[in-house]
């Protein structure tokens, strides 16, 4: 008997060992007395481990007639970005290496609001490391921005009088004008219909030519960048004829284009896009253009559905916005095109011209003009400029330069603002933390015993959305959710509180319920509670084998304003057991938990007087970190992976608050799993 119960034992201890997520053996082995002691951190008692902070934005100034409603888009701004250096050709076929930082901001979209409002109200989760709001304000496709520091937890954007042009008038002359700037510093129109050319002004002296620019037809502003360093942005009014330096891009790029649906230039070279705030030529964004057959010369343009299209030498690109900061291109063209291109522009009846600078007979170059097939890439020669350079086109239209009105569900919300143009009952969509960024809840599972602390037992990522009507407000939530790791054996549920009316809430549907541990009520909410409580899934293992991605919807009885929507709280449940719930730290715990647990071990909970789920030490068992979480390797506690925990621990969060990024010295990545492993 002695010998099966040993057999039986060693088994169970392989079946443990084997179902570890994590690879043990290739661990760096580190001996057990050199490992730091958690509990030697002094950390202070009110301290819960939050990584962010609720802040309130109202914004404020000017309101202009132009529109009913204005389209407000909130966006959390850090200075940090990833570094590149890369080669890149001018359109004088110079080659150069360019290197710099790339951040990303339109990424990072938390808030949006479209009102009549002029004085709107947000309500922000930040990441506590954040310093900056980036707000931008759309009335009816003349755009501003406004960077708010983050000093306190009220915060006020203030937008001043803009001034919007008087708009032409040539009934005389029904065309699209064409723009065009050199490296001589020269800007003048041509004429689609005669090839006639104008000259209208020079650029700026400090610019040296340009090889770039744009138009944003609803100001009528003509945008140029300069060639030399540091490649200023220029802006030309076309109504008052008037330079204006908006500020340094520090890139050298022969690609630009104006997306009338964020208000942004879009700055190219190489395989690089960045997305360029045009009131001070700061970058807000970044993409990897993918697909491209070479990397040089070119132009990229927006067609009035909001494609993207690029050009290079190997020909015409229709480019595809794809997950995270990626563009994949498609190439139109068979060949090569037979001149280097430097220019692409639609024309009001979306045809795409574009433009090359070729030797003449005389033995010099001149600028000639194509109009290209989007469909085939096949193109014609259309008129030749003798004696004048070209090295990009923009077209300002004679009849696009107002927004349609159109407004195709009758919601109230044109489509031009509308998210859900197709939807009556939805406009727009705000997000916890941001449009594409990920949060992540980090568990132990030994409660109340204390584990490793190195956080990895269970793992998840989440991203809330709040999903409005053109009344503001919230007809839908969608909780989305997934697996990271699975740190062990235990088979784990994992649900969350909402600190709200239940009597709000009219469905719930989404969850991964396989071990028959919950029950729920017709509304998909567990039962016997007194808050809803959504159980997302009973058993990790089994949730994981199904699908690692889980979304969560809430439906409502009526739509709910936003202050409705209470505190979330989520929680595991440990082991099958549904009593033994693991909650973030002082959060209290569900009308199901088994409160003899508190006060055992470990744990130095105190229900009389809020205290909960801490050790002696006011250790936690879970942290909620508002970014994606590279979790540390099994055993090994969350200090040794992360340089900086420590110090923000014992600071109470003052010190460190972006303790989790990947920075110079703030990891030690051989106790860290790798950040691709989401």
């Amino acid at each position: 008997m002695k010998k099966i119960f040993a057999l039986l034992s060693l088994i169970a201890f392989v079946f443990l060992f084997t179902n570890c997520k994590k690879d043990l053996d290739k661990d760096p082995v580190i001996p057990q007395d050199t490992i730091p002691n958690m509990k030697d951190l002094v950390i202070p008692e009110a301290f819960n481990f939050e990584t962010a902070k609720e802040v309130q934005l109202t914004v404020g100034g000017f309101k202009s007639g132009r529109a009913d409603d204005i389209k407000y888009e909130v966006y959390l701004y850090d200075s940090q970005g990833i570094n590149i250096s890369v080669d890149s050709k001018g359109d004088d076929g110079s080659s150069f290496t360019q290197s710099g930082t790339l951040v990303d901001v339109m990424n990072n979209l938390n808030s949006v609001m479209i009102t009549d409002d002029p004085n709107p109200t947000f309500n922000i989760t930040v990441p506590a490391y954040y310093d900056t709001l980036l707000v931008v304000k759309n009335e009816m496709g003349s755009y501003s921005t406004s960077y708010v520091p983050i000093t306190s937890s009220n915060l006020k954007a203030d937008f001043i009088d803009k001034n919007l042009p008087d708009k032409r008038n040539f009934k005389d002359d029904p065309t699209d004008i064409l723009y065009g700037v050199n490296s001589l510093r020269e800007l003048y129109t041509v004429n689609p219909l005669t090839g006639e050319l104008d000259m209208v002004s020079t650029l700026p002296s400090n610019s040296n030519g340009s090889w770039a620019c744009a138009i944003d037809p609803i100001s009528e502003v003509l945008y140029t960048i300069g060639i030399k360093y540091p490649y200023y942005l220029y802006a030309y009014d076309l109504n008052s004829g008037t330079w204006e330096t908006r500020g340094a891009t520090y890139y050298s790029g022969p690609r630009l284009g104006y997306n009338i649906n964020d208000g942004m230039l879009y700055y190219s070279f190489s395989y690089w896009v960045l997305v360029i705030n045009p009131e001070n030529g700061q970058m807000t964004s970044y993409y990897k253009v993918n697909g491209l057959h070479d990397l040089d010369g070119g132009d990229l343009v927006f067609s009035d559905g909001g494609t993207l299209y690029l050009s290079s030498e190997s020909g015409l690109y229709k480019c595809e916005f794809t997950n995270g900061n990626n563009i994949q291109a498609s190439r139109i063209s068979a060949d090569n095109l037979p001149n280097y291109p430097n220019s692409l522009t639609f024309d009001q009846n979306q045809e795409l011209w574009w433009a090359s600078n070729v030797a003449n007979n005389q033995g010099s170059y001149e600028g000639k003009l194509f109009i290209m097939d989007t469909v085939t890439g096949g193109f014609e020669d259309r008129w030749a400029l003798p004696n004048n350079y070209i090295h990009d086109l923009a077209t300002l239209p004679l009849d696009q330069s107002q927004i349609p009105q159109t407004d195709t569900d009758g919601d109230g919300i044109i489509d031009f603002y509308d998210e859900y143009p197709d939807d009556a009952t939805k406009a727009y969509d705000t997000y916890t933390p941001s449009i594409y960024g990920w949060g992540s809840y980090a568990f132990e599972d030994l409660w109340p015993s204390e584990g490793d602390y190195d956080f990895n037992d269970l793992v998840l990522n989440y991203r809330y959305t709040h999903v409005f009507n053109s009344s503001d407000l919230i007809v839908e939530t969608k909780l989305n959710f997934n697996i990271k790791n699975i740190g062990g054996s235990f088979r784990n549920g994992f649900g969350i509180e909402l600190d709200m009316n239940a009597g709000l809430i009219s469905n719930v549907s989404g969850y991964n319920l396989q071990s028959n541990i919950v029950n729920l009520n017709s509304k998909g909410l567990e039962s016997g509670q007194s808050k809803p409580v959504i159980i997302v899934f009973d058993d990790a293992w089994k949730a994981i084998n199904t699908s690692n991605e889980l979304e969560i919807i809430i439906s409502y009885a009526s739509p709910i304003s936003e202050d409705l929507f209470g505190t979330k709280n989520p929680f595991i449940f440990v082991d099958g057991d549904r009593g033994r719930e693991v909650h973030l730290s002082n959060m209290a715990p569900t009308n199901l938990v088994n409160a003899a647990y508190f006060g055992t071990d470990d744990d130095d909970s105190n229900p009389a007087i809020n205290r909960y789920y801490k050790n002696i030490t006011n250790l936690p068992w879970a942290i909620d970190i508002v970014h994606d979480f590279v979790y540390p390797k099994e055993r090994y506690p969350i200090i040794m992976g992360y340089t900086k925990f420590a110090d923000w621990a014992e600071s109470g969060g003052q010190s460190y608050t972006d303790w989790y990024k990947d920075q110079d010295d703030y990891r030690n990545d051989q106790y860290l799993t790798a950040p691709d492993s989401k």
